[in-house]
């Protein structure tokens, strides 16, 4: 009872007054100080909170006299009571967490706005570094991969390149706008849409891989779990794989739909 009484709030003397209250009927602040053992200078103190509470009624005799309100009506008035608040502070931290949200929201897009201009702006002008072709980038995670193989597309006029069946959904859109050759190992109705390029089927592939080369100078090659990807506009590099593509595409038939 007492352990309960703490869950809703009840200080322990509170907790042991109420309950002694209960058990032993209506009584004196003496009485009631050496039935429950709380300090005599204590127990006005405690009856008073109870009595705000609801829990005690007082007869005002010389001396006073306490006894417990029925547990029922006491107890469901007080749990209204209790409900109540905690809803109220329920909403009351629903909306500072909404007003933290937002303010963050607006933090975050504003800084990514700041940041996008001027660091695009950085990145646009730094030149010598795209100069440097003997450079291969390592790009690692699926996203960060696919978002750079969507830019290269969409930034190339012609493309050439190997694609596993697996991963022609994640790019069909961008493929959408593309031009080019593409060579894939599955014959699905979706390419016919692919107006823009020429495709081709290969009924073994030697291992999962996609290589894209955009306008005969810039590549990506990656394995299919998209792990990690290499970017080069290394020429050697493009001569490479060019030369593998052009061989895979000679091994392949092309796809016609009427």
């Amino acid at each position: 009872v007492l352990q309960n009484m703490r869950i809703l709030g009840f200080t322990p003397y509170e907790a042991r007054a109420y309950h002694t209250l209960v058990r032993y009927g209506e009584m004196t602040a003496r009485e009631l100080s050496s039935l429950s053992g709380i300090p005599y200078s204590k127990t006005y103190e405690v009856l008073s909170r109870l009595q705000e509470k609801g829990f005690v009624e007082v007869q005002k005799s010389r001396p006073m006299r306490f006894k417990a309100v029925a547990p029922r009506d006491a107890l469901k008035r007080y749990g209204m009571h209790l409900l109540r608040e905690l809803e109220e502070e329920h909403r009351e931290r629903i909306r500072r967490l909404e007003e933290r949200f937002k303010t963050r929201v607006e933090a975050i897009n504003q800084a990514l706005r700041i940041l996008g201009e001027r660091l695009q702006t950085l990145y646009e002008g730094r030149g010598a570094l795209e100069a440097s072709e003997e450079v291969i980038w390592t790009i690692k995670g699926r996203e960060n991969i696919l978002c750079q193989i969507r830019s290269l597309i969409k930034g190339s006029s012609q493309i050439e390149m190997i694609i596993p069946g697996s991963l022609l959904n994640e790019l069909y859109e961008t493929l959408r706008e593309a031009r080019g050759e593409i060579i894939t190992d599955v014959d699905d109705g979706k390419l016919r849409s692919l107006r823009g390029v020429a495709i081709y089927r290969m009924e073994e592939t030697p291992f999962k891989c996609l290589i894209l080369i955009a306008d005969g100078r810039n590549t990506i090659f990656t394995s299919e779990s998209l792990e990690t990807a290499f970017k080069s506009s290394n020429p050697g590099v493009v001569t490479i794989l060019k030369h593998f593509f052009q061989h895979e595409r000679e091994e392949a038939r092309p796809l016609r739909w009427e």
